[in-house]
């Protein structure tokens, strides 16, 4: 009798404890992919767009004025460009999509630097920006301070009227990676699709909040 008690005790504490572990096993995965793996998104109206853009259906795209010169690798300088430019060829919003390679300062001027018609200036948008801050973060460090060691990207976007030379918008926009691993890629890919919706938002006539922040996992 002694024995039998004293298996079935065995049982039901091995039920109870694989059922803790499951809880556990089963709890633990979300709240970590929440906290560790996600995209901490962060932006600000600068010069909030006031005027009704849907009449531009075509932009001419500006390469980013990299200020962290060689802080920020070149191939995250390329991809950063790159997907916005295929972004902005993606969307609905436009007509014509012209690249221009050459950057231009946001205090600079807005000379024609395209090889397009003589009539590209009306009613067409102008894109430039700049990268405005980076870093990678440190790897041992993010696993010592649990993630808190963030890569950071953060773009200053503006868009004009070609002819007048008149900024319409200006925004500012970072990109927190707060995972362990930290993907700068992810990070790089994100602050483009961010700076697409921004144009996106601005010439559809649908107003984005002035102040932003969004966690994407």
């Amino acid at each position: 009798m002694k024995k039998t008690t004293y298996a079935l005790s065995i049982v039901l504490a091995s039920i109870s404890l694989g059922c803790s572990v499951r809880n556990v096993v089963t709890s633990v995965p979300p709240r970590i992919f929440r906290e560790v793996h996600g995209l901490r998104v962060r932006s600000y109206q600068i010069t909030p767009v006031t005027d009704d853009l849907r009449r531009y259906r075509a932009i001419e795209v500006h390469q980013l004025e990299n200020l962290m010169l060689d802080q920020i690798p070149e191939a995250s300088v390329q991809q950063l460009n790159m997907v916005i430019a295929k972004g902005l060829r993606s969307s609905n919003a436009f007509d014509r999509v012209t690249e221009v390679e050459e950057p231009l300062s946001l205090q600079g001027d807005a000379a024609d630097k395209s090889h397009g018609d003589s009539g590209a200036g009306r009613s067409q948008l102008v894109l430039e920006g700049c990268i405005d801050d980076y870093t990678p973060g440190i790897p041992k460090l993010r696993y010592i301070e649990q993630g808190n060691n963030h890569a950071v990207l953060t773009v200053r976007i503006q868009l004009k009227d070609k002819e007048t030379n008149r900024v319409l918008g200006e925004i500012n926009i970072t990109v927190e990676n707060t995972r362990v691993t930290s993907n700068v890629e992810k990070m790089v890919e994100k602050t483009a699709k961010e700076v697409v919706s921004f144009v996106d938002h601005s010439t559809s006539g649908r107003s984005r909040p002035k102040d932003v922040e969004a966690h994407v996992e």
